[in-house]
C-alpha cells in the first residue's frame, strides 16, 4: 500500500473512533474519562428498583395554608440580621458522651433559582429563602469532630431547596447533599431530588441516588417544629430521610413520619431562662426526636433531642455575624465556639 493509501486508512479509522466516542458520551451513565474508575462499588450506589410501598401520597409542591406561613412571615426576618442560638449540647462518639456548644444560625437569603446558590445582585431568577446552619465542634481524645449542616427552604412555604452536611475529622472528610430541582425558564418542570454522597470510607466512595421529590430531610425539622407551633399546631406529614449527621454514607430510604404538638404549653427552664414552651414530637420508626419550642413569637427553639444529640438553649443574639466589626455578646472575638 502506498503512502496515500495508508493516510486514507488512518483518516477513516480516526473518524470511526470519533463517532464511537460521541455515541458513548451520549449514552446514559457515561462517566468523564478523566475520572478513574471506582476501586470499590458502594452497596448504596444501586438505586432501589421500587419505592417503599407504605409512604404517604404527598404531592410536590405541597399545598400551603396561611397558618403554616406564619413563622416565615414574622417581621424580624426582614431586619437583615441572623438569629444566633447557642446550645449546651451532648452527643455520643466512640461510645462516650461528649459535651460541646452547638451553634444555630438562621436568616433570610435570596437564592438563584437556576443554580441554587446565593443570588447575585442582578440575577433575574431570585427566590426568597431561609438559610439555617448548624455548626459544631465535638472534642474526642485525640482530635475533634466537626459537622456543618446547611438547610435552605423557600419562604414562606418552607418547601425544600437544598440540604447539605459535611463532616471532618482526622481520618478524612465526608460530604452529603440533597438538592430539589424544579426550575425551567419557559414552563414548570416536574420536581426531582438528587441525593449525592462523597465518602472516604472503603466500599462507600462517591454515590448518586435519585429520589422522589416528595421527601423531606431530617435536618429541616429544626425549622418545621417552630412552624408547627406558630401555625397553632398544624401537623406536618412527611416522607422523611434519616439524619445525615455522621461521617458515613446516608440511608437513602425515606420512612413515613408526622411532626405534631404533644400536650398543652408548659413552663420549662433552660440555661437562657424560663419560658412557656410547646413540645413538638416526631412520630416515626427512627430514633427519639422532640423539640421544645417557645409558645409565643418568635417561637425560639429552647431544647431538643434529635437522635443522640441533646441540647438546651443558653444564649440568643441577633447580629450580622459576617460583619467582623460587630462583636458577639456571647463569645470573645477570635474565640468562636
Amino acid at each position: 500500500m502506498d503512502n496515500a493509501g495508508i493516510a486514507m486508512m488512518i483518516k477513516h479509522n480516526s473518524q470511526k473512533a470519533l463517532v464511537s466516542l460521541f455515541l458513548l458520551a451520549a449514552a446514559p451513565g457515561f462517566v468523564d474519562a478523566q475520572q478513574p474508575p471506582p476501586q470499590h462499588e458502594s452497596p448504596a450506589a444501586s438505586p432501589p428498583t421500587a419505592e417503599p410501598p407504605d409512604l404517604f401520597d404527598i404531592d410536590m409542591p405541597r399545598p400551603v395554608t396561611d397558618n403554616w406561613k406564619r413563622f416565615s412571615e414574622l417581621p424580624l426576618w426582614e431586619e437583615g440580621l441572623s438569629e444566633m442560638s447557642y446550645f449546651d449540647a451532648a452527643c455520643t462518639l466512640y461510645k462516650k458522651s461528649r459535651h460541646f456548644t452547638r451553634v444555630h444560625l438562621m436568616n433570610r437569603q435570596f437564592m438563584d433559582e437556576r443554580r441554587w446558590i446565593k443570588a447575585s445582585p442582578n440575577t433575574r431568577f431570585e427566590l426568597p429563602a431561609f438559610k439555617m446552619l448548624i455548626a459544631e465542634q465535638v472534642p474526642t481524645e485525640n482530635y475533634n469532630y466537626r459537622f456543618l449542616t446547611s438547610v435552605f427552604l423557600e419562604r414562606p412555604s418552607l418547601q425544600p431547596i437544598k440540604v447539605s452536611l459535611s463532616s471532618q475529622e482526622w481520618c478524612g472528610t465526608t460530604f452529603k447533599i440533597l438538592q430539589w430541582t424544579r426550575f425551567q425558564e419557559i414552563e414548570p418542570k416536574n420536581w426531582s431530588l438528587d441525593l449525592c454522597s462523597y465518602s472516604y470510607f472503603p466500599d462507600e466512595g462517591d454515590v448518586w441516588i435519585p429520589r422522589p421529590a416528595s421527601v423531606d430531610a431530617y435536618e429541616s425539622l429544626y425549622l418545621f417544629a417552630r412552624a408547627v407551633v406558630a401555625s397553632g399546631g398544624q401537623p406536618r406529614k412527611m416522607n422523611l430521610l434519616k439524619s445525615m449527621r455522621s461521617n458515613r454514607d446516608p440511608d437513602p430510604n425515606p420512612v413515613k413520619a408526622t411532626l405534631r404538638t404533644d400536650g398543652k404549653p408548659r413552663k420549662i427552664t433552660v440555661p437562657f431562662g424560663s419560658f412557656q414552651a410547646t413540645r413538638v414530637v416526631l412520630d416515626w420508626s427512627g430514633p427519639e426526636t422532640w423539640f421544645d419550642v417557645e409558645s409565643n413569637p418568635p417561637y425560639r427553639l429552647l431544647a431538643y433531642q434529635a437522635g443522640d444529640v441533646k441540647a438546651r438553649l443558653k444564649f440568643v443574639e441577633r447580629r450580622a455575624y459576617w460583619d467582623r466589626s460587630q462583636k458577639s455578646a456571647f463569645y470573645e472575638q477570635n474565640h468562636a465556639p
